[in-house]
């Protein structure tokens, strides 16, 4: 084995052009670590041989550079080729996890959710484990803990039963590939870049080259110029084991560091720069990721449209990439770069999203912890209704809206029939008292039709579900075919179908399998998310990459901007997925490789090493200029940054003393020109919302007591109420419930005064006990118009109870007397002022001997959504306007001046036309929410 080290990229590929001819003759087995660098090293041959690769396509290029040059491959896409093209029975990795959770249900230990759930990462673990090439001996010796060797009997039974079948799984077929493959199409192995570690996998490919006498050599990213560099330390460590240090080659080539930022990827953790003579270097400060991450994308929009760079220049370097790349793909659309969107996966289209409900209804996980037949709840069936599957569904989306909250607690077919049917007797019984009650906007055809859509989707998931033991693909295929014969589906869209069949044949891989439908439903999510390989040849897009910092070794762009610079993500954490855990992992390479780790903390420190390495080439990718930036807060948490800022500011120079002990290393660099602040000035916003344009109020409007209360709160509420009756529909499981609580409650009352026509401190107490009994007599006329469910109702009587207790403690506490006689009497008055007439009533007589009280019984309805819950201010406010409220009824009622002249002050507010919205935390609980908001929205368009 030969290792040739050098930082440079190009020195790499210079000594490849000079040492390498291509012919037919010989081929080179030329493995990279990352996708990346498999990248550049296709452009490189690519651009070597224009000629025998003129005009040829990307794809094309890949398969003819392999088919007569160099087989040049990712390491684990090298080995599924390799079991692509041998004659090997191997199960796909999906196949393999259903053998895992067959093994897991016939164990009684196993046997249930939580080890059900865990198939993914045992999966995984068994995929590691039989490409060790361990034998099952010595894989239990590896940890003695009962726990460990529990999985090592589940994993004797995996390869038991695989070897009972003669298959084998994707790392049994890459063992024994490797060690019987002649490799005579390959004269020369090429390990191009830093493993780290190396793997039993790797460790396998190099002694199989070995054992041939082919010659081996590596490239390594090391300068051999700097000996004690800790950015190096991890690959010593790993490659040193194979040839010492001092063995090692430098084929680096004389190149002269022109400007900050390649000084400092030299100098960093070992030196500092002596010249600062450029701006190639800046550190960036921001108060939020979000910010951080725009800014960032606009600056790199700005260099592409400026022409000082092509998008391929630039990168983005971010742990965690992958969940940042839509975000970043989203901001360039917005600075108006040229950016390739991806097909969404078919499972996030809605009729991928349908056929995976269908399906999920028989085989969620919450079926087994409730032992339940099934699961069909609203968020199923409004998924169904919007995905345009089904014939004449569409129209029921209304409906369905309207009544969605009467559907929260159903979880099975028959709830839901149970529920439908409870409406539908409901809406026969329905007056005009119930106004506002979603009922009320939903005719009997449309129950009928919702209650028929249920038992369509019941019959198309169960006919999906019922199916005989098939291959992957057939059970694809039979699929396809019931979706586009059922007489209750819609045509599906040429391109879905299209898609649907690419999948079948993707699907062609497992073959060697019979799984029944429920284990193929489980898996059709993953199924159905097809992805879209990367067009590498699309020039014409401003494409920035977005790749972490483990990905760019032997890479070149002009701008790096290493975002997200904080301390818990720098240095990268180092994970294990159960059931490997450290000791586990570096017991296995010390057996399967020729690495040695004594023990766990010196495989810790191996990885923080590796870490720094990491950031190490991150800063050498830059080659004309490097940003570095981070963020002050994450959802609402501070964050510190990167130690590595400490490194950093080294380098320049600058470290915390005495002199300056009461600076931060932050307070340094700023001061050093070096750390700006990249937040931008808050100012103040020019922008005014144009207020709503509202129509004067109907002539001859009648405006109630409760009314008032309801301006109080909210003049635009008010307005809508008056104007948009419509919309005034109480649907959510909030409003129901209140709105139920209002008319039980004066239910409970006339039951109450039926009852005890005398109230006194003497019967107090057997009042307050029949409370109960009083609540579930009306229960019996109020609870049909109101099927929620159970813990909603339940929650209602409770409330209810409440409000009754309420009730008559200000009974008793309004006089002296001892005693007090109930009787439904309504006290009423009505007032004209200018067009606007104004009425009130109160339904309860209290007679206390002489003196006459009246109370509102219904007036629940009215303010029943007056709610709010975050702001101490808000619910003193809220308090103000109902104690204001009771007092003008009151004064209203008895026909009080002081009651008429604030009603005249009403009249010429609402004269004004101006009804303001009074923002706060209750429009969360507002039923014209949805409509204010589009009313908003509406008129600032418009202007």
């Amino acid at each position: 084995m030969e290792i040739l080290c050098s930082p440079n990229t190009r020195d790499i590929e210079q000594w490849i052009k000079k040492h390498f001819t291509f012919n037919n003759r010989k081929k080179i087995l030329h493995i990279v670590p990352t996708l990346i660098l498999y990248r550049r090293r296709l452009q490189f041959y690519r651009s070597e041989n224009r000629g025998e690769f003129y005009n040829l396509e990307i794809k094309e290029v890949e398969k003819k550079l392999r088919e007569k040059y160099v087989g040049l491959y990712e390491m684990d896409r090298f080995l599924q080729d390799l079991v692509m093209k041998s004659d090997l029975t191997v199960l796909s990795k999906r196949e393999s996890s259903i053998i895992i959770e067959r093994i897991l249900s016939e164990n009684p230990h196993t046997n249930n959710l939580a080890w059900k759930l865990s198939v993914t990462d045992l999966s995984d673990c068994f995929l590691t484990l039989s490409q060790t090439g361990l034998s099952i001996e010595q894989i239990r010796k590896l940890d003695y803990s009962d726990s460990w060797q529990f999985i090592c009997d589940l994993y004797e039974q995996y390869i038991t039963l695989l070897s009972k079948n003669k298959l084998l799984d994707f790392g049994k077929a890459t063992v024994q590939l490797i060690q019987e493959h002649d490799f005579n199409d390959f004269e020369m192995l090429l390990l191009d870049g830093a493993f780290l570690p190396i793997l039993p996998k790797h460790q396998m490919l190099i002694n199989r080259f070995k054992s041939l006498n082919k010659p081996i050599k590596c490239f390594l990213p090391v300068d051999l110029d700097i000996e004690q560099h800790p950015a190096f330390e991890a690959i010593k460590k790993t490659y040193g084991s194979f040839l010492p240090v001092s063995s090692w080659q430098s084929i680096k080539g004389e190149k002269i560091e022109l400007n900050v930022a390649q000084k400092l990827s030299k100098s960093i953790f070992h030196s500092k720069i002596k010249d600062v003579d450029d701006y190639s270097v800046q550190i960036v400060r921001f108060t939020s990721q979000e910010e951080e991450l725009d800014r960032i994308v606009e600056r790199a929009a700005q260099l592409i449209q400026q022409k000082a760079t092509k998008a391929h220049k630039i990168a983005i370097i971010t742990p965690n990439p992958m969940e940042l790349r839509p975000v970043v793909r989203e901001l360039s659309e917005m600075y108006k770069l040229k950016v390739e969107v991806p097909e969404r996966p078919l499972i996030q289209l809605p009729h991928g999203r349908a056929i995976n409900n269908l399906l999920k209804i028989y085989t969620d996980d919450q079926i087994e912890a409730l032992g339940v037949a099934h699961i069909f709840d609203i968020e199923i069936f409004a998924d169904l209704l919007h995905a345009n599957l089904f014939k004449d569904f569409e129209d029921l989306i209304r409906p369905f809206e309207i009544l969605k909250s009467f559907f929260e607690d159903c979880k099975s077919f028959s709830e839901w029939y149970n529920t439908l049917e409870q409406l539908i007797n409901a809406k026969s019984q329905l007056t005009e008292e119930f106004l506002h009650h979603p009922l009320y906007y939903v005719t009997e055809k449309e129950l009928l039709r919702l209650k028929k859509a249920v038992q369509i989707v019941e019959k198309v998931s169960l006919d999906l579900i019922s199916c005989s033991e098939m291959t992957f693909r057939d059970h694809m295929q039979e699929m396809i075919s019931y979706i586009q014969n059922s007489p209750f589906i819609s045509c599906i869209d040429r391109e879905i179908e299209t898609r649907l069949l690419a999948i079948a044949d993707d699907l062609s891989s497992h073959q060697h399998l019979l799984v029944n439908r429920k284990e193929f439903a489980k898996r059709i999510h993953a199924i159905m998310t097809d992805k879209e390989y990367e067009k590498m040849d699309n020039k014409d897009l401003d494409k920035i990459l977005v790749t972490g910092p483990n990905n760019v070794e032997f890479q070149e762009y002009d701008y790096i901007f290493l975002t997200r610079f904080t301390q818990n993500m720098y240095p990268e954490a180092i994970k294990h997925r159960w059931p490997i855990n450290l000791s586990i992992e570096r017991n296995i390479l010390n057996q399967m490789t020729n690495q040695n780790f004594p023990d766990d903390t010196s495989l810790v420190y191996y990885y923080l090493d590796r870490s720094i390495y990491h950031f190490y080439v991150a800063l050498s990718a830059a080659k004309k200029r490097l940003t570095i930036s981070y963020s002050k807060f994450e959802d609402g948490i501070e964050l510190s940054p990167s130690h590595y800022l400490n490194d950093i500011a080294s380098c320049f120079g600058i470290e915390e003393d005495s002199t300056n002990k009461n600076e931060t290393v932050e307070d340094l660099l700023i001061r050093a020109g070096l750390l700006f602040e990249g937040s931008k000035t808050a100012q103040q916003s020019n922008i005014k919302i144009k207020p709503i344009e509202t129509k004067p109020l109907g002539q001859d409007i009648v405006i109630t007591i409760e009314d008032i209360a309801v301006y109080r709160f909210c003049p635009r509420r008010f307005y809508y109420e008056k104007t948009l009756s419509v919309e005034h529909v109480y649907r959510t499981i909030f409003h129901l419930q209140n709105f139920a609580i209002s008319y039980l409650y004066e239910e409970t009352v006339k039951k109450l005064v039926e009852k005890f026509q005398t109230l006194s401190a003497g019967n107090l107490d057997k009042i307050e006990r029949s409370f109960p009994d009083l609540i579930r007599e009306a229960e019996f006329k109020i609870r049909p118009f109101f099927p929620i469910g159970q813990r909603f109702w339940e929650d209602v009587k409770i409330r209810t109870n409440v409000h009754l207790s309420n009730l008559i403690k200000r009974i008793l506490s309004q006089t002296d007397h001892k005693s007090a006689k109930l009787s439904l009497k309504t006290q009423s008055h009505t007032i004209k002022i200018d067009s606007y007439t104004f009425y009130g009533e109160r339904q309860l007589q209290v007679r206390y001997g002489t003196a006459v009280h009246y109370y509102s019984i219904k007036n629940l309805r009215k303010i029943l959504s007056f709610h709010t819950n975050d702001h101490q201010d808000e619910q003193q406010r809220l308090k103000e306007i109902k104690d204001d409220y009771f007092n003008l009824l009151s004064n209203f009622c008895r026909k009080e001046p002081v009651a008429e002249e604030s009603l005249r002050d009403y009249a010429r507010k609402f004269a004004t036309n101006q009804f303001p919205k009074n923002v706060g935390s209750h429009c969360n609980y507002c039923a014209f929410q949805k409509a204010c908001k589009e009313k908003e929205i509406q008129n600032n368009e418009a202007d």
